[in-house]
């Protein structure tokens, strides 16, 4: 009898620790790039 496979979703959210980091991972990139952009759409002081 062959074993179903879990869909990765659900591998996921059985896992605390992975969900944990995942969460922190995204959190993480999406910050920095909301920063990146903030400081790229700021005007430069006039000299």
């Amino acid at each position: 009898m062959e074993k179903e496979r879990m869909p990765l979703g659900q591998a996921i959210f059985d896992e605390l620790f992975l969900l944990f980091l995942l969460s922190l991972i995204i959190s993480l990139i999406l910050y920095n790039v909301w920063g990146l952009l903030d400081l790229l759409r700021t005007p430069l002081l006039p000299p």
